[in-house]
């Protein structure tokens, strides 16, 4: 193991070869860096964004996900120097709801999309939400639900996805016109979140 400081000054030594990085050609230090980055936590990640030959490129150091290893990647980025040619981020950002993800083949797309909330007795200070898919089928559940993490995490960034809605069930389609009528468009997810944030606080 490592410690965050240790890993930024390897990081400043190797930051020319890394700006060259792009994942679908460099995988020897695309693996490097990730291997790197473990020694400090073993369940964080990076993306870079930016292309080579920009002024700046991004090292977005991500949780991936996990509520109880963001303090993790807050401790690591807090600690960065500053570097010529590099921004250091905390958490994957929101790319918005014109994005897409593919996984395993499926295709992932918020305009094809609706939700509604669903009340957890039991947990009212919870946010939970069925989301409507009409590709989904039940045997490949596993696979629908990493999709699904996926696009939450690109439309709202991985903090919120991660910290603002606690449970998600999907299904192909809503039963009847009637359940059909509650629904919402997915694009409207982020309104709900800030409602549903300011229900729970004035409650």
């Amino acid at each position: 193991m490592i410690t965050a400081e240790m890993f930024w000054t390897w990081f400043g030594k190797n930051k020319d070869r890394f700006y060259e990085i792009e994942e679908m050609y460099h995988k020897e230090l695309y693996m490097e860096l990730q291997t790197t980055l473990r020694k400090f936590h073993p369940n964080l990640s990076f993306q870079i964004g930016g292309k080579v030959g920009s002024p700046i490129r991004t090292l977005i150091i991500s949780a991936n996900g996990i509520i109880e290893n963001f303090s993790k990647v807050e401790e690591v980025v807090s600690l960065a120097p500053i570097f010529e040619k590099w921004s250091v981020v905390a958490f994957k950002p929101a790319d918005g709801f014109e994005i897409k993800v593919n996984v395993g083949g499926i295709i992932f797309d918020p305009k094809n999309l609706r939700f509604v909330p669903i009340e957890l007795i039991d947990y009212p200070d919870m946010s939970a939400i069925r989301i409507y898919m009409p590709e989904y089928e039940e045997e490949k559940n596993d696979l629908f639900k990493i999709g699904m993490h996926a696009l939450l995490e690109a439309c709202l960034g991985e903090k919120k996805a991660a910290t603002q809605i606690n449970y998600v069930d999907i299904q192909s389609y809503p039963l009847t016109p009637e359940e059909y009528k509650l629904t919402e468009d997915f694009i409207y997810l982020e309104k709900y979140i800030e409602y549903r944030n300011n229900q729970i606080k004035y409650n």
